[in-house]
């Protein structure tokens, strides 16, 4: 029988080693961000009306790529910006589906202009803290379209234990699109205010740019304000870096991001002309690019969903495309003239720190038959304390209101185990004599 004991206490003592170094050591998380021009989801025009643009059908189409990529960060372009509906219902008609609750929106924000942001995230691993929007130039004139400006904290295992989390701000814009002189102006316009913004704000360590850029070429002064602007520690980075003229451009066909068609448009209602420009984009700071803190891109996972790269100048469906199932290459088509590009980011997660691998003292005095005291320090004051046998029920509980209090006699005549549950700290756990 002891050596039945000996044995059943060994377990118990190698569970909780186990599940201690699982904590020292934990692996980081990954994330997903994804950005998508929804091509005037619920904006009803003259030139792109319901019959070409059926917003009910992109509803399930945008369900139905979600459910394939996985992001954990979603931004949307081109929602319609009248007021907050449209923002909703992606949420609950293409989101929150077939029995999936993990998606939440933060709020919608407007300027005034017909199409805006959509951001939605995963509430399972991210939290919202904070809200903004840019929409001025740096001369308090209009811009455009707003920026949204959003921060999130990475819900960690161990946020109960320490709260210094990975917090990051994402920047979700589309800017101007055209490409006359007043076009490329308003995009300079843009990204300046977004650098002002970031030199007058702390947003954190780690920050991110997401949405459709409208630009051409990264010799652009839009994209200029943004890779090398005069305070270079708040640059942002191209992932897997690679400016250049993209323009029908056969050297970044693998980076194109529009057009999904070639010629059928839905008269008009779609761009053609098929894959040649790169417009979509996500950019992150230095911190993110060069893995120095807790958030890092992986390397070579920036990802035009449904490019193959055997589509230059092509609709994306003709010749055959194999890089995603079929369903979702049809869901792509008749979404958007645009494809979704996302990149994966490593979430370094909270350790153990040194206090929280100690144990705290505890001594217990007494005997079966006389009842038991409790002594312990008074780092223990208002902890949980239980009384377990061998299969884990709990016999006897309470919290420590004293540094010696008594403990009652547990009901059970085996083995019984005292554990000290201090909130942050490794729990004391002893045999009672």
């Amino acid at each position: 029988m002891e050596v039945i004991r000996n044995t059943l206490k060994f377990i118990w003592f190698l569970a909780l080693v186990a599940g201690n170094f699982s904590l020292w050591g934990q692996a980081p998380e990954r994330i997903r961000i994804m950005t998508y021009n929804l091509l005037n989801y619920r904006n009803i025009t003259s030139y792109c009306p319901s019959s070409s643009n059926n917003p009910v059908t992109k509803e399930g189409y945008l369900g139905t790529i979600v459910d394939y990529t996985q992001p954990d960060l979603l931004i949307c372009n081109e929602v319609n910006g009248d007021n907050a509906t449209p923002h909703g219902r992606i949420l609950t008609y293409s989101l929150n589906v077939n029995g999936e609750t993990r998606w939440e929106k933060t709020d919608f924000f407007s300027n005034g202009s017909s199409l805006m942001n959509g951001i939605y995230y995963d509430q399972n691993k991210l939290g919202l803290l904070d809200q903004d929007i840019i929409t001025k130039d740096v001369s308090n004139q209009n811009l455009v379209r707003g920026i949204d400006v959003k921060r999130f904290y990475y819900k960690d295992s161990l946020l109960y234990i320490n709260p210094d989390t990975v917090i990051f701000t994402v920047f979700a814009a589309h800017l101007k699109a055209g490409s006359t002189a007043s076009d490329i102006a308003d995009r300079a316009r843009e990204t300046a205010a977004l650098m002002a913004y970031l030199q007058s704000h702390n947003v954190g360590n780690y920050y991110f740019l997401a949405g459709d850029l409208n630009m051409p070429k990264s010799q652009e002064t839009g994209f200029q304000n943004l890779l090398n602007p005069s305070t270079s520690s708040i640059r942002f980075n191209d992932p897997e870096n690679q400016p250049g003229n993209w323009n029908n451009n056969y050297t970044f066909r693998n980076l194109h991001t529009q057009s999904t068609r070639d010629g059928a448009t839905n008269n008009g209602c779609f761009s053609g002309g098929g894959l040649d420009d790169r417009y979509d984009h996500v950019l992150f700071n230095d911190n993110v690019a060069n893995g120095s803190g807790k958030m890092t891109y992986v390397a070579g996972s920036l990802t035009p969903v449904g490019n193959d790269g055997l589509h230059f100048n092509s609709s994306i469906n003709s010749p055959t495309n194999n890089s995603v199932p079929a369903n979702v290459l049809t869901a792509l088509y008749e979404m958007s003239d645009h494809l979704p590009v996302y990149v994966d980011i490593d979430v370094e997660r909270l350790q153990i720190s040194l206090d929280e691998t100690h144990a705290l003292p505890v001594q217990i005095l007494g005997n079966r038959q006389d009842g038991y005291w409790v002594e312990v320090s008074q780092t223990a004051m208002g902890s949980t304390w239980r009384c377990v046998d061998l299969l884990g029920r709990t016999l006897l509980s309470g919290r420590v209101s004293s540094l010696r209090f008594p403990m009652g006699l547990p009901t059970s005549s085996g083995l019984v185990l005292f554990v000290l549950e201090p909130q942050g700290r490794l729990q004391s756990t002893l045999k009672l004599p």
